[in-house]
């Protein structure tokens, strides 16, 4: 009975081991939908990449990954970039981890994050920036903490590249911590920051242009900010500045650990907003 039971467990964890297994540690770039169609032939029981995933289309190839979903994690980075022909992230359903980076950038027909569903930590930052047809980031629905910076159009010294199309941060409800910054630039019709109602810190904060943001509601419950706050860029003869007409949202931020420059909002008539910083 007992070598009987013991070749059952063998058995099952024969089975479960072969089911999912940590593999590719140098990581993967796909760069036609070929090679994403066959990615689970050429890598059967591949789950869980070590390394990073490089998804860039070079054009309109890339149309769908649905040959990764069979992931579950992804120990570097995820980049997926100059995808012309993708509208959606569909495929990345059973994704739940992404150990550093996260990038979309420069997916012109992205129109939905759908498909990321799953996923709920990422370790490094969130970057997403020159995705001109993305309205808004649901998808990130269960996405509850990012280890690095949250970018939203990248700061201007990396080359100034919003989101022309986002109008809201719906999708981010659920995100309660970011470890470094929070950089918010150059989205042409934001109106809004309350999807970001239930974070409660940051490692610092920027905001500059994004001309239909004239308030800082959403950040209501963040009571300290690690490091610097920038309100509008002013550096090396560079100036981007805000439509911000006050400074409310920051109203419970009682410490900056860094510093606190404010200059370029011409809309700006007060520091209404700042009461509690001590």
């Amino acid at each position: 009975m007992k070598k009987l039971l013991f070749v059952i467990f063998i058995l099952i964890f024969g089975c479960v081991w072969l089911s999912a297994q940590p593999c590719l540690p140098n990581g993967i770039e796909f760069n036609t939908q070929a090679q994403i169609d066959s990615f689970q032939i050429n890598h059967p029981n591949c789950t869980e990449i070590e390394g990073g995933v490089s998804i860039r289309g070079n054009g309109n190839d890339i149309a769908n990954l649905d040959g990764l979903s069979v992931l579950t994690s992804i120990g570097g980075d995820l980049a997926i970039a100059n995808s012309d022909n993708m509208t959606s992230l569909s495929g990345l359903e059973n994704l739940i981890f992404i150990g550093e980076d996260f990038t979309i950038q420069g997916s012109d027909v992205l129109t939905s994050l759908t498909g990321l569903n799953n996923l709920n930590y990422i370790g490094g930052g969130l970057h997403l920036s020159g995705n001109k047809s993305l309205p808004n980031l649901t998808g990130l629905d269960n996405l509850t903490s990012i280890g690095g910076t949250l970018n939203i159009g990248y700061p201007y010294y990396n080359g100034l590249i919003g989101n022309p199309s986002l109008s809201n941060l719906s999708g981010l409800e659920n995100l309660t911590s970011i470890g470094e910054g929070l950089y918010i630039g150059d989205n042409a019709i934001l109106t809004s920051l309350t999807a970001l109602n239930n974070l409660n810190y940051i490692g610092g904060l920027a905001i500059f242009g994004n001309e239909s943001l004239t308030n800082l509601t959403g950040l209501n419950n963040v009571t300290s900010i690690g490091g610097g706050v920038e309100i509008g860029y002013s550096h090396s003869g560079i100036h981007v500045g805000t439509s911000l007409t006050s400074l409310t949202g920051l109203d419970n931020v009682t410490s900056i650990g860094g510093n606190l420059s404010i200059g370029d909002n011409n809309d700006l008539v007060s520091l209404t907003g700042l009461e509690n910083l001590t």
